[in-house]
């Protein structure tokens, strides 16, 4: 059929992320016949679980005492299991859901058979947010985790990615962000030089004249 007209490697990647005054009044659309939209919303924002992995979710991939979630290899894009941490937020829900459920640990936690293709259109249409799609949502909680300081290698390890040119695309550090690594760096310095164990006896560096 000939070339393609546009090249893949040409397309810009997404890196949409949604603000958390966005998130407060996506949030603030789910109630009514959309009211089954918000734990799932906050599950996505939380975790960073794929779509299906959310979808196909089961109590008993829930541990309560631990506070986290086992995302199943049979479940996972990458086909390897992995552990995921459960917010506060996220426990509050997952808790509701649970008291309201049948108590059975092999039914799924969130009950999606189907789609939510409409419910989550019409909420981001009341909440007036643009250009946002379910999987922006993944972008956005593993955008968050970066954030927090943890290690890369940490956060690939629970969002599930095994390629550091796939993870980069999740990865939007903001300039206060950038700076606050700048700032951080120059304070472990200034403590690796007042800890100088020469500098603590008198004793200086010699330098170039």
């Amino acid at each position: 059929m000939g070339d393609p007209l546009i090249s893949k490697a040409a397309e810009s990647p997404r890196d949409r992320v949604l603000s958390y005054e966005e998130e407060k009044r996506l949030l603030d659309a789910c109630i009514g016949s959309r009211s089954h939209l918000r734990p799932i919303i906050i599950c996505a924002l939380d975790t960073g679980m794929r779509r299906g992995e959310i979808f196909k979710l089961k109590w008993k991939q829930v541990n309560w005492s631990a506070g986290t979630i086992t995302v199943v290899a049979g479940n996972s894009k990458t086909e390897q299991e992995r552990v995921i941490g459960i917010t506060d937020r996220l426990r509050n829900e997952l808790k509701r859901l649970w008291s309201e459920s049948a108590k059975d640990k092999d039914q799924l936690v969130f009950g999606i058979t189907s789609t939510i293709k409409t419910a989550f259109k019409s909420a981001l249409k009341e909440a007036g947010i643009e250009d946002f799609r379910f999987h922006d949502a993944r972008h956005t909680a593993i955008t968050r985790m970066v954030k927090t300081g943890a290690a890369s290698a940490i956060v690939m390890r629970i969002s599930g990615h095994t390629q550091h040119t796939t993870f980069r695309r999740y990865v939007n550090p903001d300039e206060r962000t950038i700076a606050g690594i700048a700032q951080s760096l120059g304070k472990l310095n200034e403590s690796a030089s007042a800890s100088d164990p020469r500098k603590s006896d008198g004793i200086e560096e010699e330098g170039p004249s």
